[in-house]
């Protein structure tokens, strides 16, 4: 018997998918993913140089002195903190010869003062004193060097100062100068700030002997300014404590 032949193709069997290259993707998956992956790139780069800019900024902040808060206020001539010396003086009266001068820089801020103290004694003789203040803010460069190199110099006239001595519990480092018998000076460096407090005092007339001698106590004569040495120290303390703001 003849029988029908068997069908052995049947349907057709599928082949394996093929991966078309990128030509056959759409179009805008791949700029999607391109302009992710530069995006991420982009804001891995921004950080790195973000952290770079950083740590530059805090290397060069950090190769400038500590100023410990200070910062320039009221004139210390005239908000109070040299009433430890003026009171020591036995002042009766006591007004600043000019304003406070004051720079302010990129590098240095400063401010210069001056106090004149009266006190009067039974008598002719009027006690006159001059308190001249200084304060230089070092925001680039350490001062340190300079301070140590002046200690035992009359910076006025650059002649060496009769004595020194140091002053311990103020500041970094403090010391106290004898300029002449009739000035003695206090300098003080606390990180990149240098304060100084100098006392001058002569004798003057007193145009009223009447008004002289009417008037209570007897301060030491301008000659013997070393017993006002505490009271020196004593303004300094609030004149620096005056310019901190932290």
């Amino acid at each position: 018997m003849i029988t029908e032949p068997e069908l052995t193709g049947g349907s057709e069997e599928s082949g394996p998918d093929v991966i078309g290259d990128a030509g056959d993707r759409p179009p805008g998956r791949l700029a999607r993913r391109r302009h992710w992956t530069w995006g991420a790139g982009g804001l891995l780069v921004a950080s790195v140089l973000w952290m770079i800019g950083l740590h530059v900024y805090d290397d060069h902040r950090d190769t400038g002195p500590d100023l410990h808060g200070y910062a320039l206020g009221a004139s210390p001539c005239s908000d109070g903190s040299l009433d430890p010396l003026t009171r020591a003086l036995g002042a009766t009266d006591s007004e600043a010869v000019t304003p406070a001068a004051a720079h302010l820089g990129p590098a240095l801020d400063q401010i210069h003062c001056t106090l004149s103290v009266g006190s009067r004694t039974p008598g002719t003789v009027t006690s006159r004193y001059q308190v001249f203040v200084t304060i230089d803010l070092h925001k680039s460069t350490d001062p340190r060097a300079e301070f140590d190199d002046q200690r035992g110099l009359d910076t006025g006239d650059l002649n060496p100062a009769e004595a020194d001595s140091s002053v311990p519990g103020i500041g970094d480092e403090a010391y106290l100068l004898t300029i002449s018998s009739q000035t003695e000076e206090l300098r003080v460096r606390h990180g990149g700030a240098v304060f100084s407090v100098t006392l001058t005092g002569f004798n003057d007339i007193a145009p009223d002997p009447a008004v002289a001698n009417s008037l209570q106590g007897t301060p030491p004569s301008p000659d013997d300014l070393s017993r006002y040495r505490s009271a020196l120290v004593a303004s300094m303390r609030d004149v620096m404590a005056a310019q901190r703001r932290h």
